[in-house]
């Protein structure tokens, strides 16, 4: 039995879909939304716990959940599926989902795209009355331009169910823990399979394949270089052999156990050599920004003033600094997001932090045109007492 499978007999998945329904509701209404048509996959899962093909489904708007802010939620499923969510309290009622895309009705999508839009009006007035506002999360185009021929002008729901997934319940929080030990174990796995030889490719499998044995889902990116190829960041795997010495750094991005989001990056010095000065120096700093950042974390903190006061990164690292300080975690990167100053003009928006959020740190030290690079992330839970680390794979400190 793995580690993780005992949390998990731990958790309640009846409070985790309760918890989050009514964290949907709530904001909803603070939003003045009466109902919102939800089509992104990640919203569908966190308001109702339903899921069917979730990387497909988040390219093809073949599925999509009705949730009032008071009232019966529907749920409208793609083909043959409805089993896949008849046993979820959170769902009164399951109907055929209309398809709106083209390769599905060719040059009946506008036909289509009607009968989308009058049964979602005729469950919208049922429901809600007349005059409501109607939310979409993520808005495919024939349908909302069928909705406003028909009087209604949708209003963004994104927003509502960006913050309400931002607090986790203690159940949410230890299904996060779940999850982080999993993906440690699926790195572990890859750092016992760290041998001079492997490609990067190969590496990569194996996270993958550890994840899914421990119940995870998939990986939403491909980040792992070695070498040469550690600077810039964002480079994928590729077939290139990893030699003795290298540097390899990776960023796990897993969609884990629970669906969870499970986040973390790290970097080695293959074949358990002593890292270079270069590679010692560079992971100091990259510990010492993620560290002090960190540090910054605690309730009522606004995020503007944590990208203020934020570690400074040295003059040669600036131009490669990573995209976000901080970022939330749940069923994917989430809001919120703390930018650097030098982006923080341009970006950085109101909020604070608040108790029971669960974001992830970031560092990346690489000088530009430089020959390397270091990659460190961790997540956080943000307590009453400041941000406490969550399980996750060990820091090299012999590197420090």
């Amino acid at each position: 039995m793995y580690m993780t499978e005992e949390i998990s007999h731990e958790i309640n998945e009846l409070a985790i879909r309760s918890y989050r329904l009514q964290r949907t509701r709530e904001q909803l209404s603070k939003h003045n939304i009466a109902a919102a048509i939800l089509t992104d996959p990640v919203n569908i899962r966190y308001a109702t716990g339903s899921r069917n093909m979730q990387i497909w489904t988040a390219r093809n708007m073949v599925r999509y959940a009705f949730v009032p802010a008071e009232g019966p939620v529907v749920l409208f499923e793609n083909g043959n599926a409805f089993h896949l969510a008849k046993h979820l309290e959170t769902i009164a009622e399951i109907r055929q989902a209309t398809s709106l895309e083209f390769g599905i009705s060719g040059e009946r999508f506008a036909q289509h795209a009607g009968r989308w839009a009058d049964e979602i009006i005729d469950l919208f007035h049922q429901t809600c009355g007349k005059g409501a506002r109607l939310g979409i999360d993520t808005g495919n185009l024939m349908g909302i331009l069928a909705l406003q021929s028909r009087g209604i002008q949708p209003v963004d729901a994104k927003c509502a169910l960006d913050i309400a997934r931002s607090i986790k319940s203690a159940d949410e929080i230890m299904a996060i823990r779940s999850a982080m030990v999993a993906c440690t174990e699926a790195v572990t796995a890859m750092r016992d399979a760290l041998k001079p030889g492997v490609t990067e490719r190969e590496l990569l499998a194996i996270l993958n394949k550890e994840n899914i044995a421990r119940g995870g889902e998939h990986q939403e990116t491909k980040l792992l270089s070695s070498g040469e190829r550690t600077n810039p960041w964002f480079t994928e795997a590729s077939d290139r052999v990893i030699g003795s010495g290298d540097l390899v750094i990776f960023d796990t991005d897993l969609i884990g156990k629970h669906g969870i989001f499970a986040d973390q990056s790290r970097s080695w010095v293959v074949d358990r050599c002593k890292p270079s000065d270069h590679q010692r120096r560079l992971y100091a700093m990259a510990h010492e920004e993620m560290s002090f950042n960190a540090s910054l974390i605690r309730p009522g903190v606004t995020f503007l003033e944590v990208s203020q006061q934020s570690w400074r990164v040295p003059e040669p690292y600036v131009a490669n600094r990573y995209a976000e300080i901080v970022h939330g975690l749940g069923l994917a990167g989430e809001y919120p997001l703390v930018y650097y100053p030098q982006d923080a003009d341009q970006w950085q928006y109101s909020g604070h932090f608040e108790e029971n959020m669960v974001v992830c740190v970031e560092s990346y030290v690489g000088a530009e045109n430089g020959e390397e690079g270091i990659k460190l992330e961790q997540p956080y839970l943000v307590t009453k007492n400041g941000a406490v680390p969550i399980e996750s794979y060990q820091i090299e400190e012999e590197y420090l």
